[in-house]
């Protein structure tokens, strides 16, 4: 209810950011074969091994677990990837990094945009990993560099691997602490242009609170929050405001 429209921003970076990744809704070339890809994996029974190390499915907390329900219930909606496709799109991060690969659909839709540049993902369940690992050779995208265990023992071994990072998504464990502990080890391969993006900021009291506290942490020049997820900047080009709350004008027509 709070959030605001294009019409209400007057910063000229944030305005542009709204046409050519929220607003924008054109078909991009992939767009097709990973969705044709997810159709695949909905329709795959096989059964799984999960050990989870984060907080888990709120859907599902059985240990075996088939494809199609990971799927449906842990990897993120087309819209959303689609818009993460159209954000790496926009900005051209070279060095990029993922935590929370799951079956390796977002990772493959934050891949594409820039097939030439470093991408490295992050996954605890090494069954699950073996799908992404699978999904990864039918998309040609074999140069994503897999790490598979304990995120408290991979993510450092992936950023160091890339040295600085530009752009880096998090979307794994969804508990406060550990969700500002990913936030505080990413900040040291940081600089003035990376971009760190939160999934499921609103996912639950705990991703709200890890969402608060990270927002308004010294280094933060600048937030942006999607609802389900958030953009978080440490450079405020041309920007009076340091954080904002963004929805599509479809959602507020009176505004126009």
């Amino acid at each position: 209810m709070k959030a605001e429209t294009k019409r209400s921003i007057s910063s000229p970076f944030v305005k542009e950011l709204i046409e050519e990744v929220i607003e924008d809704d054109r078909i991009y070339y992939d767009f097709g074969a990973l969705e044709r890809l997810r159709k695949q994996m909905e329709e795959n029974k096989s059964t799984l091994n999960v050990n989870d190390l984060g907080a888990g499915s709120r859907v599902n907390k059985k240990q075996d677990r088939s494809v199609s329900s990971i799927v449906r219930t842990a990897v993120s909606p087309q819209k959303q990837c689609e818009q993460l496709f159209r954000l790496v799109n926009y900005l051209q991060p070279r060095k990029r990094l993922e935590i929370g690969t799951s079956l390796g659909l977002s990772s493959l839709y934050q891949y594409l945009p820039i097939r030439g540049a470093s991408f490295h993902t992050l996954e605890g369940c090494p069954e699950i990993a073996e799908i992404a690992k699978q999904n990864f050779r039918k998309l040609r995208a074999e140069q994503i560099k897999l790490h598979i265990g304990d995120f408290a023992d991979t993510l450092k071994q992936g950023l160091d691997e890339l040295g600085v990072v530009d752009y880096i998504f998090i979307d794994g464990n969804h508990r406060f602490e550990s969700t500002v502990k990913y936030f505080e080890t990413c900040l040291k391969y940081s600089h003035s242009g990376t971009i760190i993006v939160l999934d499921d900021i609103h996912w639950s009291k705990e991703m709200e609170a890890a969402w608060e506290a990270i927002k308004l942490h010294s280094s933060v020049k600048l937030s942006i929050d999607l609802f389900y997820m958030g953009l978080i900047f440490f450079e405020r080009p041309e920007s009076t405001e340091s954080h904002y709350r963004i929805i599509k004008k479809k959602y507020k027509p009176w505004r126009f």
